[in-house]
């Protein structure tokens, strides 16, 4: 039994709800920027990310201002509309009117703008999913992120990482694109990590997982979807009242912890469902359900469809 008193070794959660969201990492250009230059995105419907390999600019939210220097990098959650540029004042272009005049990049490509001044160089790219609408990661993404390459506790993972991406654009080997979007997904792996051990007070998924009674559960959950979990087993292996645990797990989640059971077992569910060799009896048992009916009901009713009508319809 898991007690709050440490974590037996075993799944990686967060390597778990990854693999199951499908994560699609793009490295878009390399900008070489020279002062004046400023440009704004009003949106995105991905986050983005901003790597500063060298000098320095600025980044202004409606929030926000964070000034980036070399080495920094910087996640940005979905829907932000924010600015970049070379200091305070300078004006800023919508980003469509920066790339008009410019041959469509490709992955790594290379934008020049600005008037000659100051340089800087960055590195920009987005994250995407697929599947993550009942994934533990939907709407659990950090807000505006800011790793700073000179703080006392920098991550070590930037400095190479960000040298390796340089390298790989500048050198346009056969496959870089592949092996720079790697490195780009090793950057969103280590932005979540950042996240989790981060002191922004912010509660969430990825800050229950290192809650050491909270995680613990979640580990277990996540290891045996299929286990008969009730609310005073799952107290049990946090060492918590049912009551403390209770609203400690939904504070933290922001699920109750059996509706986060069932809407990791959906979420599992689809995944398994996409496995065409597994009949739709070994899915349900797979997360918990002793009968295809009972699956099927609680299927369809969160995600909107049938067991096999997700099937069919699901690429192959």
């Amino acid at each position: 039994m898991v007690r709050a008193s440490g974590r037996r070794p075993g799944i990686d959660v967060l390597a778990d709800v990854l693999r199951g969201v499908r994560l699609q990492s793009r490295v878009h250009a390399r900008y070489e920027m020279t002062a004046p230059w400023g440009m704004r995105i009003d949106s995105s419907p991905h986050p983005l990310f901003y790597a500063v390999m060298r000098g320095s600019c600025l980044l202004t939210t409606d929030d926000a201002e964070l000034a980036l220097a070399g080495g920094d990098f910087v996640f940005i959650p979905a829907g932000t509309r924010f600015s970049l540029r070379d200091r305070r004042g300078t004006k800023a272009l919508p980003v469509a009117e920066v790339y008009a005049t410019r041959v469509p990049l490709q992955c790594g490509g290379l934008l020049h703008y600005g008037g000659g001044g100051a340089p800087v160089t960055i590195v920009a790219g987005s994250f995407a999913f697929e599947g993550e609408a009942l994934s533990p990661l939907a709407g659990q993404l950090p807000t505006l992120l800011h790793v700073k390459a000179d703080a006392a506790d920098s991550p070590r993972w930037l400095e190479p990482t960000l040298r390796f991406v340089a390298a790989e654009i500048e050198a346009k080997q056969p496959g870089h694109e592949t092996v720079v979007s790697r490195l780009a997904d090793v950057l969103f792996v280590q932005a979540l990590r950042a996240h989790m051990s981060s002191e922004s007070g912010e509660s969430g998924w990825l800050r229950a997982l290192v809650d050491p009674r909270i995680g613990a559960v979640l580990q277990r959950v996540h290891e045996k979807p299929q286990a008969p979990w009730t609310l005073a087993g799952l107290a049990r292996l946090a060492g918590m009242s049912r009551s403390v645990f209770a609203e400690r797990f939904k504070a933290l989640v922001g699920d109750a912890p059996l509706a986060y059971v069932t809407r990791w077992r959906m979420h599992r569910a689809m995944a398994l469902l996409r496995d065409r060799d597994a009949s739709l009896a070994d899915v349900a048992r797979a997360v918990g359900y002793e009968t295809d009916g009972a699956f099927g009901k609680a299927f369809k009713r969160h995600v909107g469809v049938t067991p096999g009508q997700f099937r069919r319809d699901a690429p192959a």
